[in-house]
């Protein structure tokens, strides 16, 4: 809550010594119909993957500065990340971003965690070097340390520190129940690699993580895979997404099939269907309203 008056008070120091920004309500609404083997059918404000419904507003100044605040419809069902907001930045884009916010790892498939951060954009000296880089710290027992990304297309990604891996959002995929890992659990260190591929209408997707250095016992080492084919109807707005995902060290495997099927406009039907080891199965719709 501090760091969160604190960026509200540096936007509205900005705000107060440059034009009045163009502001918008930012609404992304999730519901969600999940039935899964062994329990009842469910209805939440997450989707399959803990991807929160969220209510905010963002607005831009005239010099191109961003900044946002969103929250939470529903909490997180883990202590990973106990708030009710989900972000609040204040960035010039391209070159840097304040505030809490999804750390820069990945393409946020596999690993997904928001936290307080400043983060930082540059280009090295070599072609196509792009480093996304951050410092944050959400807490004693959350996600505390450096993550980046180097690469467009194709990038390496990092995560050094302290409990890592511990929001609902993290390593969703491969699980049934979407509760994460929680408060003190995670990993010191998350390597990742990830790759995208073009070829209309298909893009295929693929990515690589490594979770290392666990803080309990219950976080054994981790190493999971991801692969995604993605089919562009011809309408140019519908889409259909297969994929793979395993974790190689206990022989898990998770087969989905998510579809995205515009009814109006801003309103997206999204079936989904997920089986795959360990007794992991679901199917279930997301109706996702954004504006």
């Amino acid at each position: 809550m501090k760091s969160a008056l604190l960026l509200i008070g540096l936007i509205t120091a900005a705000i107060s010594q440059a034009q009045t920004p163009d502001i918008i309500v930012a609404i992304d609404f999730r519901p969600t119909f999940l039935n899964g083997d062994g329990r009842n059918a469910q209805l939440r404000w997450f989707d399959a993957y803990a991807m929160p419904s969220t209510v905010g507003f963002k607005g831009r100044m005239a010099d191109g500065k961003r900044f946002a605040v969103t929250q939470r419809l529903a909490r997180h069902i883990g202590d990973g990340d106990p708030d009710q907001v989900d972000e609040f930045y204040f960035e010039s884009p391209g070159d840097w971003k304040i505030g809490k916010q999804a750390l820069p790892f990945g393409q946020h498939s596999l690993y997904r965690e928001t936290t307080p951060a400043l983060r930082l954009h540059t280009n090295l000296v070599f072609e196509d070097a792009l480093l996304d880089f951050a410092v944050t710290d959400a807490g004693t027992g959350r996600p505390r340390g450096v993550v980046g990304r180097l690469g467009k297309n194709t990038g390496l990604s990092f995560a050094l520190g302290e409990n890592f891996g511990v929001q609902d959002t993290a390593f969703a995929i491969l699980r049934q129940d979407i509760r994460g890992a929680g408060k003190n659990h995670g990993y010191r260190s998350i390597l990742g690699l990830d790759t995208v591929l073009f070829k209309y209408p298909f893009t295929f997707e693929g990515e690589i993580i490594f979770a290392q250095q666990g803080h309990t016992s219950f976080d054994e080492d981790l190493n999971i895979s991801d692969i995604r084919a993605i089919y562009q109807m011809p309408n140019g707005r519908d889409r259909v997404t297969a994929a793979w995902a395993r974790e190689w060290r206990s022989n898990v495997d998770a087969f989905r099939l998510d579809g995205e099927f515009v009814i109006v406009n801003q309103v997206v039907l999204m079936p989904h269907i997920r089986f795959g080891s360990r007794g992991l199965g679901q199917f279930g719709t997301t109706v996702r309203f954004r504006l």
